[in-house]
C-alpha cells in the first residue's frame, strides 16, 4: 500500500530530558587540542573568534574538519 506508514497516527517519539548547558569540545588551532569550551564562552566570545576553556586556556577555534591530537587533561577533569 504506497503511502501508508507503518507508525500509528498519534505516536510521537519523546524527546530526552535536557539537563541544562553541556560544554561543548574545541580544537585550539595553534596546539590542536581539544578543549571544552562552557556555552557561556561560546555566547560571549564568538565575534572575536577565540574563546575562555574550562581549564583556562585561550582557545582559537581550529576548522570543524581538523580531528586534534587528543583531549586536554584538564578540561576532562
Amino acid at each position: 500500500m504506497a503511502g501508508q506508514h507503518s507508525k500509528h497516527r498519534g505516536a510521537h517519539a519523546q524527546l530526552p530530558e535536557q539537563r541544562g548547558p553541556r560544554p561543548v569540545g574545541m580544537t585550539d588551532a595553534r596546539t590542536h587540542v581539544e578543549h571544552l569550551v562552557s556555552d557561556e564562552s561560546m555566547g560571549t566570545h564568538r565575534q572575536a573568534g577565540h574563546y575562555r576553556a574550562l581549564c583556562g586556556m585561550t582557545v582559537l577555534a581550529a576548522s570543524l574538519t581538523d580531528p586534534g591530537r587528543g583531549w586536554c587533561r584538564e578540561c576532562t577533569k
